[in-house]
């Protein structure tokens, strides 16, 4: 059986269960003639006894990280050192883990006497099977997350139970290593197939689903199912997405279409609209209900089913028009029906802009032209609302409270200045700076 790797930063199953800590160490203030010191996992068995492991490395301390317990990449031999660290402490979490397993002290003396053998440790954990761990999250996780990020981690799960065919090592626990993610890379970016039948993943799509594994595997840790799983090399790719947002202009003229007599085509613009000037997720816009509407004070107040935030959003523009126009009961549409009808609308308002798409697949770029209707969809509006007011001069930071956007990082992926735009502000300020000299 493969050894498990440790994640990083130094907490251990022993800490979890109260027992013991073991951790990167140097001593300090302790230097030798040479201006390095050694480095150590210091393993503590209870608060006055404790021991000092060696690695055989010693450092200088300008490359330790005390706050990480752990040294820094500047470090040389990083890539050696940090092998090492890893090495060591996946050995001490497997030997903590067979002394709880077995009932046995784990006392200096035994880890000491442990670490020297070369030895295969049989772990009550290991007999835990990931799809069924997933299955089971899943069903846990259901009454607590939204709809949307269910989907999502049964997306992994057909993803994984269909890496199996590619894979060169069993899909377990003990297999999530540096081996397994670039294996699995590559399936998601050349073999996944997607439901529209098209294979391969685009690179936010990959990195989505390293970071929906990376968060179940660090529950089953944090539950104490698993020993520690070394997670440090999934790294979660992403790249700036080329996503549009309509102008108020743009805006204005959908609204404008006479769609009168095509009801399907009215109902779906009427969400449109009102999801582009109340900034809510598709999830969010359509559930709207009576009880999410305070008509006194002419707010939508709701708790957003992603991340269970509550906001309060006013009604502006041409929100309250629509809301009175339905009697305050918007239409239902199934999002794949809503994005469809969406398209045809950008269509009729003549939104044919030529836009270029750049996306990277993996190392391939593909590059894509488009008109700028065929790009609208429900995530359009929560876009649209988020830029235009932020460009209308609304701050930031309240314009968050009303988005529900919890960090700044977040929010501002939403600001979708194109270049034109940024152009003509640029002109603007510089004209304004003209007419003071």
């Amino acid at each position: 059986m493969k050894e498990l790797s440790y994640n990083g930063a130094c907490n251990t199953i022993a800490r979890q269960t109260a027992i013991t800590q073991y951790f990167p160490y140097i001593k300090p203030g302790y230097l030798t003639k040479e201006g390095v010191t050694v480095l150590y996992i210091r393993y503590n068995y209870n608060r006055t006894k404790r021991t000092l492991i060696p690695t055989g490395y010693s450092i200088k301390p300008i490359h330790w990280d005390a706050k990480r317990k752990w040294i820094k990449r500047s470090c040389p031999l990083y890539e050696e050192i940090d092998a090492c660290l890893i090495r060591i402490m996946s050995k001490l979490g497997m030997i903590l883990t067979y002394a709880k397993d077995n009932n046995i002290d784990p006392t200096v003396d035994f880890i000491h006497s442990e670490l020297e053998k070369d030895k295969k440790y049989i772990l009550r954990f290991c007999s835990i099977d990931l799809f069924e761990a997933l299955e089971q999250y899943t069903v846990d996780k259901s009454s607590a997350v939204s709809k949307d990020q269910i989907k999502d981690y049964r997306t992994l799960r057909k993803h994984l139970m269909e890496f199996k065919r590619f894979s060169s090592q069993p899909i377990a626990f003990s297999s999530l290593n540096l081996t397994f993610y670039n294996e699995f890379m590559d399936y998601l970016f050349h073999k996944a197939r997607k439901p529209n039948g098209s294979v391969g993943l685009l690179t936010n799509s990959a990195g989505k689903i390293i970071r929906l594994l990376k968060t179940f595997v660090n529950y089953q840790m944090a539950e104490k199912r698993i020993p520690p799983v070394d997670l440090r090399c999934f790294k979660v790719v992403e790249e700036e997405t080329d996503a549009i947002y309509l102008t108020e202009k743009e805006l204005a003229l959908i609204f404008s279409l006479d769609l009168s007599k095509e009801a399907q085509l009215e109902e779906v613009r009427d969400l449109f609209i009102v999801g582009c000037y109340t900034g809510l997720r598709y999830s969010d816009l359509s559930t709207l209900g009576p009880e999410h509407f305070d008509l006194e004070n002419e707010n939508i107040v709701l708790k957003q089913r992603k991340v269970h935030k509550a906001v309060v959003i006013p009604m502006i523009d041409y929100v309250p028009v629509i809301l009175k126009k339905y009697n305050y009961q918007l239409p239902k549409y199934s999002r794949y029906i809503f994005n469809e009808k969406v398209k045809e609308i950008g269509k009729r308002a003549g939104l044919k802009q030529k836009i270029e798409i750049v996306r990277k697949r993996g190392t391939e770029r593909e590059r894509k032209i488009y008109e700028k209707w065929e790009l609208i969809y429900s995530h359009t509006c929560r876009r649209s609302f988020c830029t235009n007011m932020y460009l209308a001069g609304f701050p930031a930071e309240e314009l968050m409270h009303i988005s529900g956007h919890k960090s700044m990082s977040a929010f501002m992926r939403y600001i979708k200045i194109d270049n034109i735009e940024a152009a003509r502000r640029l002109k603007a300020l510089r004209a304004t700076l003209s007419l003071k000299k």
